[in-house]
């Protein structure tokens, strides 16, 4: 078997541990959190025709407020939050899968603050479990955590403490068993006027009475936003890995907090998620002025660097991997095939526009979205291949999610199903 067939057999392997193990510590939707299982973006079956047309769309309902958030489903319902962009009153809203048909929704009036131009304040993603949805965000006075029931009943609320940031909210928080797990990342650097540094720590909540479980302090210095990702060893010890500029890509152990190991690579902010991807956690960083940087970093060993890539590196989109190929989708909409594990570039071709939303794969197709709502396909393989696009005709900020039989598109002012939900 060639060294490429053997990194691309591990790496279905580690799919498959990781998706029992995640089984093993409780049921969990396939696309409960922030791009899916373990955060990977990929469905590895989808019938859903690529690119679409118009009589493939099964419903497109408009939605209050914008959110950069995305949603999340658990059984036949559809579970995502926005916010109103003037007065930021939150919302949660839960639809009906089949229909598209509002079930719910919740309001909680807030007040104004700085966040960045292209984000809102609802731009997170929600995440769920097969008893109850998980919904977090944030103004300078409050960090706001929320569970409530799959009808909308409130569960329990947490109120933890301030948040100091530059643009506002955007981290996720993921459920890994009974354990709900939030990063908080706040700004030790670069304040604005009058502002204290902010603390910044990773918690684990009890997901069914929110009672904290452990929470371990985080070196503040830029706020980050990343999604978790779960390692299971093979000594049955679950690891959370984790992506900030302080502290670099880092581990905690699930059960504890206790801290693991660290490599301290970046210098820069890290927006993007931590991906796994067979041994390797590949993480970014950059800054709005460029200077972006990807790390592969072994999880095994000594923790060391395995390869990094510094140009036409993604920022604010998580990459991507099927197989032994890790897609960059960069935010001037560069596309970047590279070979894993040593991070050979096989092709790279710009698409153009400029990119918030994380690529996924459907099948064998990658699917990118810019930020004006042109959203392309292309072969997710070695061999460079643009099958087509699609208009959406709105802003669009927001990463799809991707099931078998369907696919969800949120823009700011519209959730599209495609496919036969």
């Amino acid at each position: 078997m060639s060294s490429r067939s053997i990194f691309a057999y591990s790496l279905s392997i580690t799919a498959i541990c990781l998706t029992t193990g995640a089984s093993a510590l409780e049921p969990t939707p396939r696309w409960g959190r922030f791009r899916g299982a373990n955060g990977s973006g990929v469905t590895s079956d989808c019938n859903v025709p690529l690119p679409w047309k118009a009589a493939d769309v099964a419903w497109n309902i408009a939605l209050p407020g914008k959110s950069n958030g995305s949603p999340v489903v658990a059984g036949k319902r559809v579970f995502l939050m926005s916010a109103d962009p003037n007065s930021a009153k939150r919302y949660m809203l839960a639809y009906d899968l089949g229909s598209g048909k509002e079930l719910w929704r919740k309001e909680y009036e807030s007040r104004p603050n700085r966040i960045h131009r292209q984000s809102s304040y609802a731009s997170c993603t929600p995440c769920v479990n097969s008893d109850a949805v998980f919904i977090t965000w944030a103004t300078p006075e409050s960090v706001v955590l929320k569970a409530l029931s799959h009808e909308g009943e409130e569960r329990w609320t947490k109120d933890l403490g301030p948040f100091i940031s530059q643009h506002g909210y955007g981290t996720s928080p993921a459920v890994f068993g009974d354990k709900l797990v939030l990063f908080v990342s706040q700004q030790a650097e670069q304040l604005p006027s009058g502002a204290k540094p902010g603390q910044s720590s990773v918690s684990a909540f009890d997901v069914g009475t929110g009672n904290l479980i452990w929470s371990t302090p985080r070196t503040a210095t830029r706020t980050c936003y990343g999604v978790p990702a779960l390692l299971s060893g093979k000594d049955g010890q679950d690891t959370l890995l984790f992506c900030n500029t302080g502290d670099g890509i880092f581990a905690l152990d699930l059960s504890t907090g206790k801290p693991l190991w660290n490599n301290r690579v970046f210098g820069k902010r890290c927006v993007s998620s931590p991906l796994l991807a067979g041994d390797l956690v590949i993480g970014t960083e950059g800054s709005g002025g460029g200077g972006n940087i990807l790390y592969a970093v072994d999880t095994q060993g000594d923790h060391q660097v395995r390869f990094k890539i510094n140009r036409s590196a993604p920022y604010v989109p998580t990459p991507v991997a099927h197989g032994d190929l890790l897609f960059l989708w960069d935010d001037k909409g560069i596309v970047t095939c590279v070979r894993l594990p040593d991070g050979e570039v096989v092709w790279s071709k710009r698409i153009g526009g400029t990119v918030s939303t994380s690529p996924v794969i459907a099948g064998n197709k990658l699917i990118g979205i810019s930020a004006d709502g042109t959203v392309t396909i292309l072969s997710a393989s070695e061999q460079f291949a643009n099958l087509g696009s699609i208009k959406l005709e709105d802003t669009t900020r927001a990463t799809p999610l991707v099931a078998e039989n369907y696919l969800l598109v949120r823009t700011d002012s519209k959730l599209i199903c495609v496919g036969q939900p």
